[in-house]
């Protein structure tokens, strides 16, 4: 007979991994949690793993309802120490313990404790939850039989602010601990399944071997590798060359003719790109596709990124704004064909299955297939990248024609080929605590330009550090706060940094009216002093000389989204925090 397992075991195996710096005392804690959670059935497994990962964060609790139930729990109608434990302690969950500890209810009056069964009941109920009174209803709740620490795991399992260093390659190794699986084999099932939920189960009823793609289900991406960390020589006629495209990650899935589009995170966002799934009506055979979603010119050329944001983030767009901004989906890979499942088939045979597919389709005008192009030496990958930049795109990935997709990897057989358009002498003026494996330290830099006397904000990195380096700035931000809230930190701005990036474009997000896409650090410039940072002309300057090349456009102001209807409660234009709800 299988025994429930309290919730509270997890709590105090979450904290176990909290209080510690160390990598393999984090595995341990949540290993053993894992196992005696598996005991009790795969219930209660799949609701470990998703409390451990913070995984119920997708459920779009916000603080409001967790606010309120925290209130409830404490008997306050005022929600003021609320708000102030939450902005001295930086997150909701560390108030939540505090401040149920003070009241002297350690012990929570309760007719009988917690389970993780009535943890993936409270999941379930705020899935199907039609009101805010309902969910509130379901946290108030849940929260009313919770002890402090209990009720501090919940808060940050709901609002993904978990911040004990368990990101999901910890929990990976828990698994794989937990259940004495083959790591690689849970990697690669982690990668087909995109669910560490169902590897955990998996992994504890030994069928790893099963885990394989299904069309409707989103799987891990396939990643390439920046060519500047690859310390081998490369054999350029092993190679193809396909242009690096500006556009969004996705995958389309056809299943019984019906076209289903998943974003990076593996969000639904089929609503959001009609005329993408629209392109693949009358497909009967099932597909997975791997592509790019580009904004296009009436020549068919790819749009800047900068274009393609006007769609994102609109579940229902316009007719205006589809014509605004007209899209194409762009596929490099297949992964799926009718009933070939072709992950591990090589590049050459998934390419040729991939041209055979588009010769089915015939023209569309929203779906494409990327060129490939052979390179037989750095000379003609050099001549490759040049025509790339100058059609508008970021550069080149080089695929190896044997490699099998790998998903969720990012290893040697994808290599990126980009160049950071330019370089800024920037000004750290606030740093943060960084997530999942640097926790522990400050890692997130928020910097800034010249503009006159003023220091104006441009943008925010976190990586391109070493760990050393990490710690030293760390140590030094810290002695040099001017101002804390919870995890942020205003400091005195005395540290430059290089910083590389894609493009630049405009943004009323800082004070500058730019913002950097995609920074990275490349050095600590201690031979500079701030005053010989750069300026906002600089950076202007970049931004015209990228206008003047075509890399980016004027921004254009959309289409007004729909009004929202007075008597409906859920907005019609835009998307939620995950997309659409991702069905289980």
């Amino acid at each position: 007979m299988l025994h429930a397992m309290h919730f509270a075991r997890l709590c105090e195996a979450l904290e176990a991994a909290k209080n510690t710096s160390s990598r393999n005392a984090k595995v341990a804690a949540i290993a053993g949690a894992l196992a005696e959670a598996a005991r009790s059935g795969p219930l209660d497994l799949r609701t470990a793993v998703r409390v451990s990962l913070g995984d119920l964060s997708r459920l779009g609790v916000g603080w409001r309802a967790l606010g309120g139930a925290l209130g409830a729990r404490l008997g306050e109608t005022n929600d003021a120490r609320i708000v102030e434990a939450t902005r001295r302690l930086g997150d909701l969950g560390d108030a939540a313990f505090e401040l149920i500890e003070r009241s002297g209810d350690k012990n929570a009056a309760r007719s009988e404790p917690l389970e993780l069964a009535d943890v993936d009941a409270l999941t379930t109920g705020l899935r199907a939850a039609t009101s805010r009174a309902k969910r509130a209803a379901l946290i108030t709740a849940a929260f009313a039989r919770s002890t402090a620490l209990e009720a501090k795991f919940l808060v940050k399992a709901l609002s993904g602010e978990l911040r004990i260093g368990a990101a999901p390659g910890v929990v990976l190794l828990a698994i794989t601990s937990a259940f004495a699986a083959d790591e690689a084999k849970v990697r690669r099932a982690h990668g087909l399944l995109a669910d560490l939920a169902e590897v955990a189960v998996l992994a504890h009823d030994k069928k790893l071997d099963e885990a394989n793609v299904e069309p409707g289900r989103p799987l891990a991406f396939m990643l390439a590798t920046p060519i500047e960390t690859i310390q081998s020589p490369i054999d350029y006629r092993a190679v193809i060359a396909e242009e690096k495209l500006d556009g969004v990650r996705a995958q389309i899935h056809v299943v019984h003719g019906a076209a289903t589009i998943f974003a990076r995170g593996l969000e639904r966002v089929t609503s959001a790109f009609p005329e993408v799934a629209a392109a693949f009506a009358g497909v009967t055979t099932d597909l997975v596709l791997d592509g790019e979603i580009l904004a296009i010119a009436e020549d068919g050329r790819s749009r800047p990124f900068q274009a393609l944001q006007m769609r994102l983030g609109r579940k229902a767009p316009s007719a205006e704004l589809i014509a605004l901004v007209p899209l194409c989906f762009v596929a490099f890979d297949v992964l799926v064909r009718g009933r070939d499942v072709l992950v591990d088939r090589p590049w050459r045979e998934r390419r040729a299955a991939l041209e055979a597919i588009a010769t089915e389709l015939g023209k569309r005008t929203a779906f494409t297939i990327k060129d490939a192009l052979e390179v037989a030496d750095s000379a003609a990958v050099d001549a490759a990248f040049d025509r790339a930049r100058k059609n508008g795109n970021e550069g080149l990935v080089l695929k190896k024609k044997d490699a099998k997709y790998e998903a969720g990897k990012r290893g040697q057989s994808w290599l990126k080929v980009k160049k950071a358009t330019a370089t800024l002498d920037v000004v750290v003026t606030a740093a943060e605590q960084g997530h999942g494996g640097r926790a522990s330290v400050i890692s997130d830099y928020t910097f800034a330009v010249w503009k006159g006397d003023e220091l104006v904000d441009v943008g925010k990195a976190y990586s391109g550090l070493t760990d050393p380096e990490i710690d030293q700035l760390s140590r030094h931000f810290v002695e040099t706060t001017l101002e804390v809230r919870g995890g942020w930190r205003k400091v005195s701005p005395d540290v430059v940094l290089e910083v590389g990036f894609d493009g630049i474009q405009r943004s009323d997000r800082h004070a500058s009216g730019f913002s950097l896409r995609f920074p990275r650090i490349l050095k600590i410039r201690e031979d500079k002093r701030p005053d010989e940072c750069d300026t906002i002309e600089t950076v202007e300057a970049l931004y015209l000389a990228q206008i003047a090349s075509g890399h980016r456009e004027e921004p254009v102001a959309p289409p007004p989204a729909p009004k929202r209807s007075a008597k409906s409660t859920k907005s019609s234009a835009q998307l939620s925090l995950f997309g659409e709800e991702r069905k289980k």
